[in-house]
């Protein structure tokens, strides 16, 4: 039984995860578990949800071999013209996508590259599988998937027509939360599986255990002088960035992308740290940094120079005691709990735990008589994703 949020958007999460469907998630485990690579495909957030989840089974030991689209190796300019190379080079190739709506471009495009090769060469289809983790069952991609290999469906955020409120935040999430956090839940399970060589009921287990860490993590997260701070300086006219490496990064990312809906709203604006066209950072302004060694390099020399430059410096770290635990103005720890050569949680955990600042940082306008409903985050959101 997983312990209960105080925030119901969060346990909607569990709830979702833990009622996907036996089969469906046997099917997505025996293609992973059969793939000669994985690629990963997916936008936004939902990207960064399947990034983090896949890097896991890279570094995990014996794990799977993961080429994304994006990478320099990468064997065409698309999957229909990198087919053939695939196969010859890995044997059996699986495109693992991650979309909510099932409608995202980059995803869809990757699945009908792939789709109009395998219908001109019937031969290889048995080399091939499009698997996807998806809300909407009827939508393209699953259609894609149903065809060539296997549909996942993960409810994400029910809700009808009416305007999504500030006040209804804590209780269905903002946009995509819901969804996007229930698939890098799903995901961090099934690599445990992978990891163990064990059936699928052995992820929805460890679903189960970590879904009680989590909670007890997030409690603490939003009570502690942290995340206090972290909301005080966000809630000001400065500039926030946010920064780590490898899947750090991609948990910046996906805040950056949900903190700057509400900031850029407002006129004020977010960044990743490290990333182009990266402005220098004024007094006062806030980086956010992520790492869970707490000694990367890079990330303490960028907490260094922030301060140097009068900057204010958070960091979510493995260990508070580390070097950039020790750099930062406030920091809060997430012990690694993973035994050594398994998949690592401290970054689902740190996911999970920003997630709800846009939200208190919603809360937090409104309670100084600025409002900021769904349905203008939405439109922002659709002009700026």
């Amino acid at each position: 039984m997983i312990a209960q949020s105080s925030l119901g958007y969060i346990n909607k999460i569990f709830a979702n995860v833990m009622e996907v469907k036996g089969a469906e998630l046997d099917a997505l485990l025996h293609d992973l578990r059969a793939a000669g690579v994985i690629i990963p495909s997916g936008e936004g957030r939902s990207k960064g949800a399947l990034s983090i989840a896949c890097s896991e089974m890279a570094k995990m030991q014996g794990g799977k071999l993961i080429l994304d689209r994006s990478d320099i190796g990468f064997p065409g300019r698309s999957l229909r013209e990198a087919a053939e190379v695939l196969r010859r080079r890995y044997g059996y190739v699986t495109l693992l996508i991650v979309s909510g709506s099932g409608r995202s471009m980059m995803p869809l495009l990757d699945a009908q590259s792939l789709a109009s090769y395998l219908a001109e060469h019937d031969e290889a289809k048995r080399y091939f599988m499009i698997d996807a983790i998806t809300s909407d069952p009827e939508s393209p991609i699953a259609k894609l998937a149903s065809g060539y290999g296997n549909v996942l469906t993960l409810k994400g955020r029910e809700v009808g027509d009416e305007p999504i409120e500030p006040s209804q935040f804590r209780s269905v999430g903002i946009l995509e939360d819901v969804f996007t956090l229930g698939s890098s839940l799903l995901l961090q399970g099934v690599a445990r599986a992978l990891h163990e060589g064990a059936p699928s009921q052995r992820a929805l287990e460890y679903v189960e255990k970590l879904g009680s860490e989590i909670v007890r993590t997030l409690e603490e997260a939003v009570r502690s002088e942290f995340f206090s701070q972290v909301l005080y300086k966000a809630e000001q006219r400065h500039v926030v960035f946010l920064g780590g490496l490898g899947s750090a990064q991609e948990v910046a990312r996906m805040t950056a992308i949900r903190i700057g809906h509400v900031k850029r709203a407002v006129g004020d604006y977010v960044f990743v740290a490290g990333e182009t066209s990266t402005p220098p950072p004024r007094v006062g302004d806030l980086l956010l940094v992520i790492s869970r060694s707490g000694e990367t390099e890079v990330v303490s020399s960028w907490c260094e120079n922030f301060k140097q430059l009068g900057g204010y410096v958070a960091a979510l770290v493995g260990r508070k005691e580390s070097t950039i635990g020790s750099l930062a103005d406030t920091a809060f720890e997430i012990p690694e709990t993973a035994e050594p050569g398994a998949p690592s949680d401290f970054y689902l955990k740190a996911a999970f735990v920003l997630s709800p600042l846009p939200i208190y940082l919603v809360e937090r306008m409104e309670q100084r008589g600025l409002r900021l409903p769904e349905y203008i985050i939405r439109w922002h959101h659709s002009v700026t994703a």
